[in-house]
């Protein structure tokens, strides 16, 4: 396959793999990325291009999303077989550096990360991972809060996500959250303590995003 190298080659790849509301999703993700990296001084092209691929393995059948992971030398651990829903973030990665000849680690981990999360989130991966919530595509009850908490302090955005995240879970009857999701959330409460700024949103998180598949 050819080389990703510019905003048309990456939208023609993703029109190729996904449904069109789907691309409508990663096409308003790229955008809302680009203008949250250079609100908060991330690299705006490459959380534009993070934020158009980002869903590139989304309807790839599931053994494919194994396989991805396996070949690139990240397979899929026992936590992760325990939740489905993350494999295509951690595919995603794979498939566009093994099959699009995407080498930039800075990409490839937004990319990997987006779902989950994990501690020690770089500011690109921040970015990524809340422009995924905030997307003008995006119409959940809580939409507007979660962008305005984007706006003021991007940590507090991505708390507030991580909190929906949990209780989604819980009402689903999930035994856990994802353990990289977890360290994060323990990370942003520990770092928001000692920083003095630990901030609670007015709304209810277990009401954000019931659209954020």
């Amino acid at each position: 396959m050819e080389r990703i190298r510019t905003h048309e080659q990456a939208q023609a790849l993703m029109a190729s793999l996904l449904p069109p509301e789907r691309l409508r999703h990663s096409v308003c993700v790229a955008d809302a990325a680009e203008k949250l990296a250079r609100r908060c001084g991330a690299d705006a092209e490459k959380a534009w291009l993070a934020g158009m691929l980002h869903d590139c393995m989304k309807y790839a059948p599931p053994e494919l999303q194994q396989k991805l992971c396996a070949r690139n030398g990240t397979p899929l651990s026992a936590v992760d077989l325990d939740s489905p829903k993350v494999w295509h973030a951690f595919a995603a990665a794979a498939y566009l550096r093994l099959e699009c000849g995407v080498t930039d680690a800075e990409i490839l981990n937004a990319v990997r990360w987006h779902t989950t999360g994990r501690a020690g989130m770089t500011l690109l991966e921040k970015v990524v991972f809340v422009a995924d919530l905030i997307s003008d595509d995006r119409v959940y009850p809580d939409v507007a809060q979660v962008r305005a908490l984007a706006a003021e302090q991007l940590d507090a955005a991505a708390k507030y996500i991580l909190e929906y995240l949990f209780a989604k879970l819980e009402r689903e009857g999930k035994r856990m959250e994802h353990p990289a999701s977890r360290a994060w959330y323990d990370e942003l409460i520990r770092e928001a303590q000692e920083g003095g700024i630990l901030h609670e949103p007015t709304g209810t998180a277990a009401n954000a995003c019931e659209a954020a598949g």
